[in-house]
């Protein structure tokens, strides 16, 4: 991490780790180092905490109007590639540094509110709690959906892990996953709906 540190500059450090890794010999040179390190600890392990966590640490630190940059170059597989999916949400650059530094490409004018459809998302509304997938097609035809509408939203839910489907008394239920409370916050944050 401290090569890394040396190739890209910055005025303010923002450590994303585990607990373990904060409590580390290195975690002590490092702080020696650069005594305004401010550390903020996350389940490294834990895809939705890292990704809240990155994106509020960016957040704060856009409001300040500095440039922002991210390296992925240390830590856990999850919070790597939630600290990613971060900055492309927010906008930040994020730089892999082994040895040298490499921007990763931000892929503009795709936010995460367009992976649903329209219908994709009045289904997300919908799906607030566990209910059967009989009631889930009456609650979207009150709204003037038809049941394969319903039913192919359902599936695109499922299929981006936004809903979950099991059997229960041979009926089919349907819930909600924790990844579509975390997609609902994100839109709540961004002015959007789910």
């Amino acid at each position: 991490m401290l090569p890394a540190l040396r190739l890209m500059p910055y005025d303010r450090l923002v450590l994303l780790a585990g607990r373990a890794a904060l409590r580390s010999a290195g975690f002590r040179r490092l702080r020696a180092i650069e005594p305004g390190l401010r550390a903020v600890p996350v389940d490294p392990f834990d895809f939705l905490d890292c990704l809240s966590t990155a994106r509020a640490a960016f957040r704060d630190a856009l409001r300040t109007g500095d440039t922002v940059r991210a390296s992925v170059s240390g830590g856990t597989k999850v919070l790597a590639d939630a600290t990613i999916l971060a900055a492309f949400q927010e906008g930040v650059e994020a730089w892999y540094c082994d040895p040298d530094p490499i921007r990763l490409p931000v892929l503009r004018g795709v936010r995460i509110e367009d992976a649903l459809s329209p219908a994709d998302r009045v289904v997300a509304r919908l799906l607030s709690r566990s209910l059967g997938s009989e009631d889930l097609v009456r609650l979207g035809r009150e709204r003037g959906m038809p049941r394969s509408t319903v039913l192919a939203s359902l599936h695109a839910l499922r299929d981006l892990g936004l809903a979950s489907v099991r059997l229960e008394s041979g009926k089919a239920v349907v819930a909600p996953t924790p990844a579509l409370a975390a997609y609902r916050a994100h839109l709540a944050r961004s002015g959007g709906k789910a």
